[in-house]
């Protein structure tokens, strides 16, 4: 597991914008309360979304409070939804209250509502609107900067950022010289009403971010002493509970990062306070605090079991940070490093996935890097220009004027330029400098993370780091309010070889919602692709392939909402290949994967003997063996199940091989025991043992690549139960056939149509044919007999034959006997329904005439 993390963004930006001195005029009461959009059925205060009630004082009124006071006035009533707000609404006296929309600014001029009645709530989006939480961190420095937009359609939570607290358990409100803090300031300010009343007329929530951080010596004092006194917790929770409530917001946010070591039941014992206090003003404020990717000691069970916070926001970025060795994504979906992947996996294996909120990065980093490939060494500092942050708009404008590059293992885009550093002591050094972040496109991967693993939503850090820009409030419209997320789909793992011509081919896929149907190609020898199965729902099917031959398969999926993937594989290849593109076998238990090539590389995981590995990189020579980048194990292709990608594997040594080259794992050959196998060996398949002579059998024929221990014919009928078995005799190798009479267990068998499989053993192994599985609609096309004992009519005195059960117009088709009508004497007289001479009379089918 990875160490202590670095600290975080939220915590940096805030010291970078902890001096700012920003004039914020004090707003006036918040008057629209908060009442829940239609589709918000994310479980609040352990029940459903309820309305809560707007603002009980003004911002003026809330900063003239002294430090360390609870409510500026006396604590309100509990209130319910059914009895409306505490007091009557007005227009505040500082500007308008009507929505804020995508592309308007907070400072900018909205309209005015046409009665001094609070408006309700717009129902902008339905039940199969919003579909997950949509959490976006407003910090005051981007309240203060009137370039920053709102898409209230796509946003269910903006979290004000922050308010900070002491060791005794009382917001930071005052300056040691009486003056307002910058965080108290922007949360009483008259663009935070503006925020608020906008936000709550679409049926969005506010929350209150209250931070208390611990990343350095006296950060950590002061967060251990508020933690460690119940009476400070209980001052806090009052404090925060009030600051909400008057405020007319909808919850409360923790970011206590990281917990100081020994204080995990304390921290959990403020949840439950501060969910307590909330309670007893109104049910239905939303909880939640704030984790890192690592979960340390963060105690996620108990701090959302009943009677705690609703959920977790994960912070899903600064994976990497200024000291890092290489340079690469803050944020990397997949890889060899501890990735996004992981992190939820970590996490849903403690909590339920709904109580999940995972953060996504609207900024990136830039490090000076020894070069512009990708993942260089970190030679940041001083002299080359030391690592930074970027907000996405800068991060953008950079990659749109040097390039936009794309990190296909981490899944994150990067640009690298260069950059002049010029110091006293170094004079002026040139160097590259590598930025790597999110955009539109990568971020839409991450939400199809959220979607497919069931997540409650997505977080954001922060808003406001995007400016006017309307991409990235476009990439939750289409991840969020609708499902435009393809499907996962992958061929299953197929052996290397298979000993029975017919053999099983399986197709799995995975999304968001409900699987519809699915399309599967098949290529032979690696010619060209062709259908196989398309549009079907199911996942598997028995393929009929021929001996001494190979084949690949790919497949593409459509989900229940129209959304088709693309086709999982291009190469047709079926030969072993130990290079990029190929796959391996895996010979050793417990082979380690790495983080790089060599033996001091860090371990990620291991592999076991007969996993497959698919190679992606390499080889590389590193400590006396051979080294392979590897996506591994995989399971399907391409994968559907979670795997490791971009990390390395030794393939061996001079002496020692831990990974064989193999068949892609799609692709399959065929060396078949029971060969060439064929029922009927051109002729009918037809059945009537009548005693007449006539098609009183069926031969079988096949061919025996290796002598057999034991053979069996299996009966199967057609519903895919299995009549009954017989011994056969023709064990050896080489060419046989096998007339069969009709008859299993001595008797003859019922009339109906039957598969005939040959089922043969070599010690402890099968081999059978057609298949092992042989009822299919294709199995019972080609290898279908059917058995009927009634006569046989001749028909023209020629030897042409049909059965009277045949007859019936209603059951012709594949497997059902056909009656054959002979040209010659007596046809015309068949034909006008006169019957010939000892023909016997009834209704008779015509078909074209064909010699049974």
């Amino acid at each position: 597991m990875p160490g202590e993390p670095d600290p975080t963004i939220q915590y940096l930006d805030a010291i970078a914008h902890a001096n700012d001195v920003i004039d914020f005029p004090p707003g006036e009461r918040v008057t629209v309360g908060f009442t829940p959009r239609s589709g918000d059925t994310w479980s609040v205060g352990g029940g459903t979304s309820r309305a809560l009630p707007a603002g009980r004082v003004s911002g003026s009124a809330l900063r003239a409070v002294a430090q360390g006071a609870t409510w500026a006035g006396q604590p309100a009533p509990r209130w319910k939804a059914s009895s409306g707000d505490p007091a009557p609404p007005t227009v505040p006296a500082d500007g308008a209250i009507g929505p804020i929309l995508a592309g308007q600014t907070i400072g900018a001029t909205v309209p005015q509502p046409d009665a001094v009645s609070a408006p309700a709530p717009a129902a902008v989006v339905s039940g199969n609107g919003l579909r997950r939480e949509v959490f976006g961190f407003l910090p005051y420095w981007e309240v203060a900067d009137t370039s920053t937009t709102f898409d209230w359609t796509v946003l269910s939570t903006v979290a004000y950022f922050s308010v900070g607290a002491d060791a005794g358990g009382n917001l930071l409100k005052k300056n040691a010289d009486g003056s307002v803090t910058t965080g108290w300031g922007g949360w009483t300010s008259s663009k935070m009403t503006t925020v608020i009343n906008a936000a709550h007329q679409r049926g969005t929530r506010v929350v209150l971010t209250i931070s208390c951080f611990a990343w350095t010596t006296g950060q950590q004092t002061t967060q251990s002493t508020l933690l460690g006194n119940a009476t400070a917790r209980s001052n806090l929770a009052k404090q925060v509970a009030a600051a909400v409530a008057e405020r007319g917001a909808d919850g409360v946010n923790l970011d206590f990062e990281p917990i100081v070591s020994g204080y995990a039941d304390e921290f959990t014992a403020l949840v439950r306070s501060v969910r307590s206090e909330l309670d007893a003003i109104a049910p239905g404020y939303q909880l939640t605090f704030d984790t890192t990717g690592y979960i340390g000691n963060y105690p996620l069970e108990a701090a959302t079991a009943p009677g705690g916070a609703d959920a977790i926001f994960i912070m899903g970025y600064d994976y990497r940070g200024s000291s890092a060795g290489q340079a690469g994504s803050i944020s990397p979906l997949s890889g060899p490093v501890y990735d996004l992947t992981d992190t939820i996996s970590a996490y849903a294996a403690r909590v339920s996935p709904s109580k999940l909120i995972l953060g996504v990065p609207y900024y990136g980093r830039a490090w000076s890097t020894a070069s512009d490939q990708l993942h260089a060494a970190n030679i940041s500092g001083t002299q080359y220009g030391t690592s930074v942050t970027a907000v996405y708009g800068a991060a953008a404008d950079l990659a749109a004027q040097y390039g936009r590059r794309y990190d296909a293992v981490e899944q994150a885009p990067w640009t690298a330029y260069q950059k002049q550093t010029c110091t006293t002591t170094y004079g002026c050094v040139t160097a590259w400098r590598q930025l790597y972040y999110d955009d539109a496109a990568s971020l839409k991967l991450r939400y199809d993370l959220i979607n497919r693993t069931g997540l409650r939503g997505a977080g954001i850090w922060a808003l406001g780091y995007d400016g006017t820009r309307p991409e990235l409030y476009k990439a939750l419209a289409d991840k969020f309010l609708h499902d435009t997320t393809a499907p996962l789909v992958g061929i299953v793992a197929l052996s290397i070889t298979q000993r029975d011509a017919g053999f099983e081919v399986r197709w799995l896929g995975s999304d968001e919602s409900s699987m519809g149907t699915y399309d599967v190609q098949v290529a032979s020898d690696g010619g060209p692709w062709t259908d196989w199965r398309m549009a079907t729902s199911a996942t598997s099917s028995i393929f009929l392939g021929l001996d001494g031959h190979a084949y690949a398969f790919r497949a593409r999926g459509r989900d229940s909402h129209g959304n088709q993937s693309a086709w999982t594989v291009a190469s047709t290849a079926t030969e072993p290949s130990l290079t990029v593109g190929g796959f391996g076998t895996v010979l050793l238990d417990g082979l380690k994967l790495r983080a790089g090539a060599g033996t001091s590389a860090t371990i990620v995981g291991t592999v076991n003997t007969y996993d497959a590995v698919a190679i992606t990189g390499g080889p590389v020579a590193a400590d006396g063996y051979t080294w392979y980048e590897v996506t591994a194990p995989v399971r399907q292709w391409s994968p559907v199940d979670t795997v490791e990608t971009g990390v390395w594997v030794a393939s061996g040594s001079a002496s020692t091989t831990y990974i064989a080259p193999r068949r892609p794992i799609n692709a399959t050959g065929v060396a078949a025991t029971l060969a060439d196998y064929a029922v009927g060996s051109g002729g009918t398949r037809l059945v009537t043992p009548n005693g007449d002579g006539i098609t009183e059998t069926v031969r079988l024929a096949w061919t025996a690549n290796a002598a057999l221990d034991s053979l069996a014919l299996n009966v199967w009928r057609a519903d895919g139960t299995l009549l009954g078995s017989r011994s056969l005799t023709a064990t050896g190798s080489g060419p046989h056939t096998f007339d069969w009479d009709a008859r299993v267990g001595g008797s003859i068998v019922a009339d109906g149509t039957y598969v005939l499989q040959l089922v043969g053993t070599q010690g402890s192994v099968t081999s059978t044919a057609p298949s092992a599985k042989p009822i299919s609609t294709e199995q019972l096309a080609r290898f279908g007999v059917t058995v009927d004992h009634l006569p046989v009519i001749r028909l023209g005195g020629k030897d042409r034959y049909a059965t009277a059960a045949a007859v019936s117009a209603a059951t012709y088709g594949p497997g059902v006997p056909v009656v054959y009508l002979a040209s010659g004497t007596g046809f015309a007289d068949a034909l006008a329904g006169a019957p010939a001479a000892g023909m016997q009379a009834g209704p008779v089918l015509l078909v074209t005439p064909t010699a049974i």
